[in-house]
């Protein structure tokens, strides 16, 4: 719960010098707020680390194939990735090229996550008589 406090605190901190700076030098000013974001990932990184462990030991437990929790990450990896990119393409008043990382994001996620549905058809064939 202390993180979000940390990560909101380097946000408005990061918000501020944005705002102080985008006048003076609005070049430099989107470098500070990807700064800033960059920053931010960073301090998720431990985060992220534990949720990957717990899907490890879920996927262990279960004795379902670990490649498939891998997948499901790299997909949640995908969109977390093309959603920061988007924004910030957006963000420098570039919303064409927001429009079209988005997409590509999803024609990524689409194309990773074929493993996964030829596993679910291959479970249904097995079920169906």
């Amino acid at each position: 719960m202390s993180e979000i406090f940390k990560i909101v605190g380097v946000c408005l901190l990061t918000l501020i010098c944005y705002l102080i700076i985008k006048p003076l030098k609005p070049d430099i000013a989107i470098f500070v707020s990807l700064i800033g974001a960059v920053i931010m990932l960073f301090m998720c990184v431990d985060g992220l680390m534990n949720v990957i462990s717990t899907m490890t030991s879920f996927a262990e437990k279960t004795g379902i194939n670990t490649g498939l929790f891998g997948l499901i990450l790299k997909i949640v990896g995908i969109g977390y990735l093309t959603e920061f990119s988007s924004s910030i393409c957006c963000n420098a008043g570039n919303s064409t090229l927001s429009d079209i990382i988005g997409f590509a994001g999803k024609i990524t996620i689409l194309i990773v996550s074929l493993p996964i549905i030829t596993s679910l058809i291959d479970i249904i064939v097995e079920i169906l008589p």
